[in-house]
């Protein structure tokens, strides 16, 4: 008979710690929820090294995307001293101006992310279409005379890269970069900047 009353006992001394305690509880489960998940995106996070730019009329294919990204990897430098080479692709496309029932939301988020990246100086290479050229470059944020651009598919990288028909026909070139009254910045741009040409240069062929 103990046995039974010992397990009754048991449940009720649960029963009321939940009664009292169960929001507390249910609070902890939830603090612990967001920290894994916080330190699940901090450990899988990648600290990339150069980040390219893709301002085509045509979003880039995921296997151009990778295409891009394996062949900068293996020509470009560690720049952060984590011993490995991260080189991101980013996709701002924008269809051109004469192309039908363009979706004006995504037209919008490019442009957004376009102007934050170009804020913080995230790329120095670009790959421009001849359309979004024309766009941008009364903010001087890309070399004025675009027949100096040079067509991706002329470039030594884009066939050593298996020819990523998404970059067809635009034109790579460096960001125009103006005055930086950071110190720290500007010392920060000047070297990613450099890298970033030496690395354009290799995908060219010069």
């Amino acid at each position: 008979m103990k046995k039974p009353k010992m397990k009754e006992e048991t449940r009720k001394k649960w029963d009321n710690f939940w009664y009292y305690y169960k929001y507390h509880v249910l609070a902890g489960v939830f603090i612990l929820f967001c920290i894994s998940i916080f330190v699940k995106d901090m450990v899988g996070k990648v600290d990339y090294d150069y980040t390219i730019a893709c301002v085509g009329d045509y979003g880039v294919a995921q296997e151009d995307n990778q295409k891009l990204q394996k062949w900068f990897e293996e020509h470009a430098e560690d720049l952060n001293g984590d011993g490995e080479v991260h080189v991101e692709i980013a996709d701002y496309s924008m269809p051109s101006d004469d192309s039908s029932n363009p979706d004006p939301q995504l037209v919008m988020a490019s442009q957004t992310k376009l102007m934050v990246d170009m804020q913080e100086g995230t790329s120095m290479i670009y790959f421009v279409s001849e359309g979004n050229y024309g766009k941008f470059k009364e903010m001087g944020a890309f070399p004025e005379d675009w027949s100096t651009y040079k067509k991706a598919e002329e470039c030594k990288g884009y066939e050593e890269a298996g020819s990523p028909v998404s970059i067809k026909g635009t034109g790579i070139t460096m960001r125009s970069v103006g005055e930086v009254d950071d110190e720290e910045k500007r010392e920060a741009w000047d070297k990613y900047y450099k890298a970033s040409e030496m690395l354009m240069k290799e995908f060219v062929g010069e």
